[in-house]
């Protein structure tokens, strides 16, 4: 915990994580949060990643308000997420924000359709019956070797550095948009890691034929044999490949199937494949700045290393 709050490159007690505290200092409630460093146009700014929001039972409720409507946007910033559970989505709404109508979707990729099944149904039945079910063990956090696909597209995995080279490369084509640099991507790799039963964020880049990289992707093996995408970044007029290419590799790397956020330019590539569904995932809000008039709440303040210790009681 200490890792993630504290060691990112863009920390400060400014933009990291809010906390509630009662009276005898005992931790109460907690955002955790990591700050992102984004490119509006030509514009770089630090963007607040809210990653969690956790209470105790027995924590004031204006104490626990207090810490979350701490995010309502000031004057010159928006809120907005694209990953809101109904739950997530509610509480946007409570600070002002407006429900888009536009829905999030997740794709899957199926390579072994029984054991992905099986996978898939024993992770939800886990979120019931914890102690009689176990949620299945995290994959090998590697890539398999030497994947070349029919037209010669070859996967290997890629450093911090080629990751951060490329991603940024191709993601200049938007005018919003993470900004990737080397240090940003060696520690998410590092914070990942470990023997807790998180999966360990895997870096890969795609070759043509000509051994030049034409895309990159970022993957998590998830408990169950899955591999969650998080990036999926290539080339202009080379989609198709580097989707074959990814595709490919994970299912020789002895995932039971792939998922990831649908985004609607990819969709085209997805559909040569069979075995290939979507899903409803969550819901999108934005949360526009508030008039200057409405009453402004203050949080105990940012989250310090003295009460990391105290995170046990959350």
């Amino acid at each position: 915990m200490s890792e993630i709050l504290f060691t990112h490159p863009n920390y400060t007690p400014e933009n990291g994580s809010l906390v509630s505290v009662d009276e005898t200092g005992a931790l109460k409630t907690i955002l955790t949060i990591i700050p992102l460093t984004y490119r509006i146009g030509e514009e770089t700014v630090i963007a607040r990643l809210t990653c969690g929001f956790a209470t105790t039972p027995d924590a004031n409720p204006r104490a626990a308000a207090a810490v979350f409507l701490s995010t309502r946007p000031k004057s010159d910033n928006i809120l907005f997420t694209d990953s809101g559970a109904p739950i997530g989505i509610a509480h946007f709404k409570a600070i002002g924000g407006i429900e888009l109508q536009v829905q999030a979707l997740r794709w899957y990729k199926m390579f072994r359709p029984l054991p992905a099944l099986i996978s898939f149904l024993r992770i939800k039945l886990f979120d019931r019956f914890a102690r009689l079910i176990s949620r299945g063990q995290l994959p090998d956090n590697s890539l398999a070797k030497n994947v070349t696909t029919a037209d010669g597209y070859s996967v290997a995995e890629a450093t911090p550095a080629v990751f951060a080279e490329y991603a940024t490369r191709y993601l200049a084509r938007y005018v919003v948009a993470p900004v990737y640099d080397e240090a940003y991507v060696t520690w998410a790799v590092n914070a990942s890691a470990g023997d807790d039963g998180r999966g360990k964020l895997m870096l890969a880049q795609v070759r043509d034929k000509n051994g030049n990289v034409v895309g990159v992707f970022s993957v998590v093996g998830e408990m169950g044999g899955s591999a969650h995408i998080l990036d999926l970044l290539y080339e202009d007029n080379a989609q198709g490949a580097v989707v074959d290419a990814a595709l490919l590799a994970l299912e020789r790397s002895g995932f039971t199937y792939a998922c990831s956020q649908a985004r609607p330019e990819i969709i085209r590539s997805l559909s040569r494949y069979s075995r290939i569904w979507y899903r409803y995932f969550t819901g999108i809000s934005a949360t526009p700045a508030p008039p200057r008039s409405r009453r402004r709440w203050r949080a105990a303040g940012p989250i310090t290393a003295d009460w990391v210790e105290k995170a046990g009681h959350v």
